[in-house]
């Protein structure tokens, strides 16, 4: 559909660590979107307008409302505008916008993913929608974080992929309190342990810039054609 602006009610809020929430917001009759998509939310100071991008977290199946997965950045208004946010309130948005979507080319192909931080949120609404729409083909994902505090949507991942044997998913952790943890370090240095040897589909990363451009930089490099590769940085 084409991007509306409309009025948003908060509905929901889900604390997944001091610093990280999902809201769940209201949304108009008829609004639908792409996974991968995301909104525009305004933000007002000192009469002054301030646009801020954020991914839909929820899958489009999920029609009656949207959510937003977003991490407080220390002096960002923006994030401490949603983070101190109380249920009823309102917000502007514009939306729905973005096509850092699942293409109609890599639809029947596997598919690999690759997050660090909150680029996790695109992730969690391609995953689930192409679950609900008995999507064949493997899907991995590979997603990054600092602590295991961090860790969003764990459970619900477990369950998907033990429900959906095609879809697989590995938890990366640059600073895990638990030492014995798996996987250490960043979600850029296991590519070439976590992709099949016979993997012919198509990569999707999603995460602040420098990982975004290193992970494509160590595709690239390993042989994989740019119309393979996909990408949305936050910053």
């Amino acid at each position: 559909m084409k991007p509306i602006l409309f009025k948003s009610k908060l509905l929901e809020i889900k604390e997944i660590n001091p610093e990280t929430k999902i809201l769940k917001f209201s949304i108009p009759e008829g609004f639908n979107f792409t996974a991968g998509q995301y909104v525009i939310i305004a933000f007002y100071k000192e009469g002054k307008r301030i646009l801020r991008s954020y991914s839909i977290f929820s899958a489009p199946s999920e029609i009656r409302f949207i959510e937003t997965y977003f991490k407080i950045i220390k002096g960002g208004y923006s994030s401490n505008y949603l983070f101190n946010m109380k249920i009823g309130e309102e917000i502007e948005m514009k939306g729905p916008l973005g096509i850092f979507t699942i293409k109609e080319s890599t639809i029947h192909k596997d598919i690999l993913m690759i997050s660090s931080g909150t680029g996790f949120a695109p992730f969690m609404s391609i995953v689930k929608d192409l679950i609900g729409r008995r999507f064949k083909n493997r899907m991995i994902l590979i997603r990054g974080f600092r602590k295991e505090e961090d860790l969003c949507c764990e459970e619900e991942l477990k369950k998907l992929s033990e429900e959906n044997k095609n879809f697989e998913y590995y938890n990366i952790l640059s600073q895990p309190e638990n030492g014995n943890h798996r996987l250490i370090g960043h979600a850029q240095d296991f590519l070439e342990k976590l992709t099949p040897k016979d993997f012919k589909g198509d990569f999707y990363i999603c995460g602040l810039k420098d990982m975004v451009f290193e992970t494509r930089e160590k595709l690239l490099s390993s042989g994989i054609s740019p119309e393979r590769i996909h990408f949305e940085r936050y910053d």
